[in-house]
C-alpha cells in the first residue's frame, strides 16, 4: 500500500484536512478482534519551518511514515519528511467498532491505544493491528483546535491551530 497521501509538504491546516478526509473515508484499523473506523484524530507536526513543540521528539525511536508510534499520550500513525527534516504523527483520539450493533465507541487516545493493541499474544503469530483500505460512506468532517495541549504548544504558538478532525456517525 502506498502512503504518498501522508507526505507532509505544505504544513497547512488544509493539507492536514485532506489527509484526514482520506483516512476517515477510505481506511479502517483491523486488530484480531474487529475492524474500527477512525472518528477523531489530531495532527502533530514539527519541522524547521513549522516549529510545533507539542510534537513528541524522536528521542528513542524514529518511525517512518505509516508506522505506529507509541508515546506518553497514546498512539500515532507516524509522519516523516526527510526533505524538510519534518516529523510528527496523527494521534488517534476516537474510534468505533464497525462490527458491533449498536456501535461501540472508544474515546480518548489511551483508551484507543489499549483497545487496538491489547490482547496480542507475545508468544504467537497474532496479527498486529494494521490499517487497511475500507470504503465508508462519506461523512461531514468537522475541524477544531486540538484539545489537552500544554505549555509547549502555547509557547510555540500552535495552541490555537485547528489540527483536530472528527466525524459524527449517525448510527451510534
Amino acid at each position: 500500500m502506498k502512503f504518498d497521501f501522508l507526505k507532509i509538504k505544505e504544513e497547512t491546516e488544509q493539507e492536514f484536512r485532506g489527509i484526514a478526509e482520506i483516512l476517515f473515508n477510505n481506511f479502517a484499523i483491523q486488530n484480531k478482534e474487529s475492524v474500527f473506523r477512525l472518528i477523531e484524530i489530531e495532527f502533530y507536526w514539527n519541522s524547521s519551518s513549522h516549529k510545533d513543540k507539542s510534537t513528541y521528539e524522536r528521542k528513542y525511536v524514529d518511525p517512518a511514515t505509516g508506522e505506529w508510534f507509541f508515546h506518553y499520550s497514546g498512539v500515532d500513525i507516524a509522519l516523516k519528511n526527510e526533505e524538510t527534516n519534518g516529523y510528527g504523527g496523527i494521534l488517534i483520539r476516537s474510534i468505533y467498532d464497525i462490527n458491533s450493533n449498536p456501535k461501540k465507541v472508544f474515546k480518548g487516545p489511551m483508551i484507543c491505544a489499549m483497545k487496538l493493541f491489547s490482547g496480542v499474544n507475545a508468544f504467537s503469530d497474532d496479527v498486529f493491528p494494521k490499517i487497511l483500505e475500507y470504503k465508508f460512506q462519506r461523512e461531514e468532517l468537522k475541524q477544531t483546535e486540538r484539545i489537552g495541549l500544554g505549555y509547549n504548544a502555547k509557547q510555540s504558538g500552535f495552541d490555537k491551530s485547528r489540527y483536530r478532525f472528527l466525524i459524527r456517525i449517525n448510527d451510534y
